[in-house]
């Protein structure tokens, strides 16, 4: 176990530990890293020298005292005790002073540093175990495994069954990253938003777990800065509505809880039941169109299943998007015509009905023929016509994306 004072309290920490003995005990005490080098004292000029006393202990593995009749290089009367942790010395802790009169506060303060590095301790290893977690997870739906058994086996130790019917949900904070660029800019820029970034990620992350009390059913990871991957176990033999109902319910919830609890909106896109590990990164592709779709359409999320042409329509360049766009329609010109965009989507969504469009544009169904009869003629593309529209509504579908 290569495990260190200096590892598992950060400087910071230390320092702040030493100012607060010192404020309310009036006592002067040191840290002294596994090299026996001080770093954390009242005195900043020692912080990085060698303290003899400290050697000592680390040697012995037990209490130095230092009288003033002794000398050890770097080091003043008091005592220095071992900080162990699993039964092995990591660091150092020295009180400047009598030390008869300093023995008991030594005591103390060893227990108590003892009692955070172990804490600390136990929290690197819960996230060592989060981000062997999460290299699985991200293995498994980049389908990056060979041998499935092994693999299999690999989930088991997570407590994970890959073999488990899944639906990929990919949920996105929307606002995040601008609130985290605005609070960048405002402040001194240094580890401790990284930090802080990362405790908020994690924080998120136990809110969205708490809506999902099977813990071993499902998987959830963090994927991004303001991201997160959802890998749902389902039930092969609900309905299917019943089922894109429970996770419409789920998602509801937890939507409305980061906006409850963090100010945040955000987006969700969900993929299709996939029944095999192989089949995973499909449902998790598919997600991702879905959410992408979502974002562009500001809605808070949608099922893959029900997307149309906009289910292929991201695996096209901007560039080729663009020229279908100008191809078809020839946006520049057709903005001559009122509300013409909005026209077509209602006359679209509305199966072409000249009379369901005209009532809900709450025009005359002559006006609304006019706009079409334009439409035609700046494209040369009818919308009334079968082949026609569904050129149009393509086109359509890559406008509003681009």
């Amino acid at each position: 176990m290569e495990c260190s004072l200096s590892m598992l309290i950060p400087k910071e920490v230390a320092q702040s530990i030493v100012h607060e003995t010192e404020s309310i005990m009036n006592k002067n005490i040191n840290f002294m890293d596994e090299e026996a080098k001080i770093i954390a004292s009242l005195e900043p000029t020692r912080v990085g020298d060698f303290h003899e006393g400290a050697a000592e202990v680390l040697r012995t593995e037990q209490k130095v005292v230092i009288s003033s009749k002794e000398t050890y290089l770097g080091a003043k009367p008091g005592i220095n005790l071992p900080v162990r942790l699993h039964e092995q010395v990591v660091g150092v802790i020295g009180i400047t002073g009598d030390p008869e009169e300093v023995d008991q506060l030594g005591a103390l303060l060893q227990r108590m540093t003892e009692i955070l590095i172990k804490e600390a301790y136990l929290d690197e290893q819960v996230e060592l175990e989060n981000q062997a977690r999460e290299t699985f997870v991200t293995e498994w739906i980049n389908n990056r495994f060979d041998d499935e058994k092994l693999f299999a086996t690999r989930g088991w130790m997570f407590g994970i069954n890959i073999y488990k019917a899944r639906v990929a949900v990919l949920l996105e904070m929307s606002g995040f990253q601008d609130y985290w660029y605005k609070r960048i800019g405002t402040s001194d820029v240094d580890v401790k938003e990284e930090v802080n970034l990362q405790r908020y990620r994690r924080a998120v992350e136990r809110l969205i777990s708490r809506h999902f009390p099977e813990k071993n059913e499902h998987v959830l990871i963090p994927n991004g800065s303001s991201s997160y991957t959802l890998l749902l176990s389902v039930n092969e033999q609900t309905e299917h509505q019943q089922r894109k109902r429970l996770i419409t319910s789920r998602i509801n919830e937890i939507q409305q809880a980061l906006e409850k609890t963090y100010q945040q909106k955000s987006v969700a896109g969900i993929g299709s039941v996939c029944h095999s590990p192989k089949e995973l990164w499909k449902s998790v592709e598919e997600a991702d169109r879905a959410l992408r779709f979502g974002v562009d359409h500001q809605r808070a999320f949608y099922f893959f299943e029900d997307l149309g042409v906009e289910s292929f329509m991201y695996d096209l360049s901007e560039s080729i998007r663009e020229d279908f766009i100008e191809r078809k329609l020839q946006p520049s010109e057709l903005t001559s015509i009122p509300d013409c965009f909005h026209t077509l989507e209602t006359f679209y969504k509305n199966d072409g009905s000249i009379k369901a469009t005209a009532e809900a544009l709450h025009i005359h169904k002559n006006t609304l023929q006019y706009r079409l009869k334009k439409v035609m003629e700046v494209t040369g593309y009818d919308p009334r016509n079968i082949n026609d529209s569904t050129l149009l509504q393509i086109a359509l579908a890559f406008y509003k994306i681009t």
